[in-house]
């Protein structure tokens, strides 16, 4: 008997993350479901967005021109990109925003406008950009039209104040001359009346900002495809992580593999409307299952022959696992099977068989050593199945000095067992946990191991494999309890054998044939 990796797809690369979600599949939904949730609630509650530009262009001054000296006209630079992001912080400014909220009027201010709007050069051209940002294309349109113009308007002013004085200067040139001026002066003042009432010739607006078509927003397909996206990859995430905190196993695979013994049964998991049957039955979609196990054992004890009745001992490897639940059911289809068959429960930990088929757990193993009593003594019979007679654990020992004494007394037990049933069927303690059950293996005939996907711990399993192995007592095959890949599409049974029947006598009724 050998140990395997974790999961026989542990080095696949989506394998862990494949189990994971499995295992975790309502965390890995809620978590695709909150994304999802969230994006949708983000885009039903957004604003739209709509952006609107107009253009302005820059034609600079050469930078040997000496008609505007003094003046604060853009000048080429030698570097057109340098030039034009002159420009743009030239019209960008703090005045014009706040000029252009106070004509616009409504709820804008500075500090609304510089934060709509944007001017920057456009590509590697000579043009700028004034991009406006609005909740509608028309209100866009109008931020963008009205800061170009005012940002246009507010240059004219700064020039034309500066202009003014360049010609009140030659004015006097003009005067003291006697009214005569040189042609360069000349010149130089038609250019700056032509600046004083035209405004600035090295800004000029391009186009006008026009009503766009659609908002700027992502759509809202595109946002709920990339949520869904972030979502089923969180959720994954998110069911990594909880498998790696987990330390039970994630499947049945995964079990199965951790131990090379065979699989002798494969419980399905119960319906909820079947665990409220009666107490001594065994639920139907379970039945089957250990039907199985007990026909295996039965050839197993034909094949040996051995003198007295077949000693099955039934562990775990961790609590919850469904060994409790394994040793009655056992024994319930080893009696229909016409058997006789003794229950012990020999958990003296936390023994539960009594408390399970309702019988008096004051009386168990646990009074064997305060008393002379006999293990007949202890026999409690079920009335429901004659056949079927059970040893209570008691009260629990507790101390485990009181368990290593009864302990002692373990092959007295189980002889007097072998002679008072065809089968003794003994529920211990998980092995994965504490090492009860070693002491009872060299007097048993069968060993099952019983374990539950989702619930039994990967260590608790390595660990009870490797105590076993060490004692040199291989168990005889697993019993895997709440198998969800068990497919129940069809019932097959002598109960169905009517309804089978009539479905195909009205199957030759409607066939042509005949």
């Amino acid at each position: 008997m050998t140990t395997t990796p974790r999961g026989p797809d542990a080095r696949a690369a989506l394998g862990p993350y494949v189990r994971a979600i499995k295992s975790n599949a309502l965390l890995f939904v809620a978590m695709t479901l909150v994304t999802l949730g969230g994006a949708a609630l983000l885009v039903s509650t957004r604003s739209a967005n709509y952006e609107a530009t107009a253009e302005l262009l820059v034609t600079p001054l050469q930078q040997d021109d000496r008609t505007f000296l003094g003046i604060t006209l853009l000048r080429d630079s030698g570097d057109p990109t340098r030039t034009v992001q002159t420009a743009a912080a030239l019209v960008s400014s703090p005045t014009v925003a706040r000029r252009t909220a106070q004509r616009l009027g409504g709820s804008l201010t500075q500090e609304s406008v510089e934060e709509a709007v944007e001017v920057e050069p456009l590509g590697e051209s000579n043009i700028l950009a004034v991009r406006a940002t609005a909740a509608s294309a028309r209100d866009a349109a109008r931020l963008a039209n009205r800061y170009a113009k005012d940002a246009l308007q507010l240059r004219s002013e700064v020039l034309r104040r500066q202009v003014v004085a360049a010609i009140e200067e030659l004015r006097a040139v003009e005067q003291e001359g006697g009214g005569v001026l040189s042609p360069v002066d000349r010149t130089r003042l038609t250019e700056l009346r032509a600046v004083r009432d035209r405004g600035d010739p090295t800004l000029a607006l391009s186009q006008s900002a026009q009503p766009p078509n659609a908002s700027t927003d992502t759509p809202a397909w595109l946002v709920l495809g990339l949520a869904l996206i972030a979502g089923l990859t969180l959720g994954a995430i998110a069911a990594f992580l909880v498998e790696r905190v987990d330390g039970s196993v994630r499947d049945v695979d995964e079990l199965i593999s951790l131990a090379a013994i065979p699989v002798l049964a494969r419980v399905p998991v119960v319906r909820r409307r079947e665990r409220r049957g009666p107490t001594f039955a065994v639920p139907p979609s379970m039945r089957e299952a250990f039907r199985t196990l007990q026909l295996q054992i039965e050839q197993r004890r034909a094949s040996s022959g051995g003198p007295g009745g077949t000693m099955i001992l039934v562990t775990s490897a961790s609590r919850g696992d469904g060994k409790t639940t394994t040793s009655i059911c056992l024994a319930l289809s080893l009696v229909a099977a016409g058997h006789r068959v003794l229950l012990i429960d020999y958990d003296l930990r936390r023994p539960e068989i009594g408390a399970r088929l309702g019988l008096d757990t004051s009386r168990g193993l646990a009074t064997m050593l305060t008393t002379s009593t006999t293990l007949a003594d202890l026999l409690q019979p079920v009335d429901e199945h004659p056949s079927l007679q059970v040893v209570t654990g008691g009260g629990g020992l507790g101390d485990v000095t009181n368990i290593a004494l009864l302990t002692r007394r373990v092959a007295e037990i189980f002889t007097d067992a072998r002679l008072l049933a065809d089968y003794v069927v003994v529920d211990t303690a998980p092995l994965g946990l504490v090492g009860d059950a070693l002491a009872l293996t060299p007097f048993a005939d069968e060993l099952l191991l019983v374990g539950r996907a989702h619930n039994s711990d990967y260590r608790d399993v390595e660990n009870a494999v490797e105590l076993l192995e060490r004692a040199s007592t291989p168990p005889t095959g697993w019993v895997v309890i709440g198998d969800d890949s068990i497919k129940r599409t069809v019932s097959y049974n002598y109960a169905g054998g009517d309804a089978v029947a009539k479905r195909s006598r009205r199957s030759r009724s409607r066939s042509p044939v005949g």
